[in-house]
């Protein structure tokens, strides 16, 4: 199929799509109160680059969060929220897959020629968009990321984000890629083969030859709240 999309351009998007192109900002949300417009969709709307759609994707949303979206005024926001999706019910599988249901909406729905992921309560830099669009445009490249800036609960900083492409080498607001790539979507059993649902996509575009490049720049801040929970043990009780 990408070989289809791709017909005899070494990439899948046209010139077309390089020339001032409609990005979507995909923000999956779901219980985030007034963090998800004062931090994760202000930094959206702050971009150096603004030809944005800032797709803003509820799942099942609590009433604070919705009435935070909605109290964002800006033409560029459109804001969808859709029943909760059903996860598993342990946390360790549900952490693996949680968001999956907003994020392929959104892929199904986005105006945008790219796009691009940013969680509820995670912040972009500045020039998030322009450094990673332009990367994109000047490399030939179908799917690009850059680093992030881990800030945690107690203000320790740490970075994330390398060369080549591995689970744990970026983080999945760090990235942009062309929306001619929407067919490849998350799977929600991925948690079966404890794979995280997002990792699970960007090696599945690796294995099918997605030409992946990397920006050793600051591009997403991302802010831990929460421990990853433990996975399940699957050792037998010598009792």
């Amino acid at each position: 199929m990408l070989a289809e999309i791709r017909g005899a351009r070494d990439v899948c998007w046209t010139d077309e799509d390089a020339i001032n192109p409609l990005v979507t900002v995909r923000i999956p949300c779901y219980d985030r109160g007034r963090v998800v417009a004062d931090r994760a969709i202000a930094s959206a709307l702050a971009q150096t680059y603004t030809n944005l759609e800032i797709l803003v994707i509820g799942d099942g949303a609590t009433p604070d969060t919705i009435a935070a979206v909605q109290s964002v005024r800006d033409p560029r926001v459109r804001f969808v929220n859709l029943p909760r999706t059903p996860y598993p019910t342990d946390p360790y599988r549900r952490w693996l897959v949680v968001g999956y249901g907003p994020r392929n909406y959104a892929l199904d729905v986005a105006k945008g020629l790219w796009i691009t992921t940013l969680d509820d309560d995670d912040e972009y830099t500045p020039d998030h968009v322009e450094v990673l669009l332009r990367a994109a445009i000047d490399r030939r490249l179908e799917f690009v990321y850059g680093q992030s800036e881990v800030i945690g609960p107690d203000g320790a900083k740490g970075l994330v984000g390398r060369w080549p492409p591995g689970l744990g080498a970026f983080t999945d607001g760090a990235l942009l890629y062309s929306a001619r790539l929407r067919f490849l979507k998350y799977d929600p059993e991925s948690w079966r083969d404890e794979v995280p649902a997002d990792w699970n996509l960007w090696r599945k575009m690796l294995s099918v030859g997605v030409k992946m490049g990397y920006v050793e720049q600051v591009v997403y801040r991302y802010f831990p709240v929460a421990h990853i929970p433990p996975p399940i043990s699957t050792e037998v009780d010598p009792a």
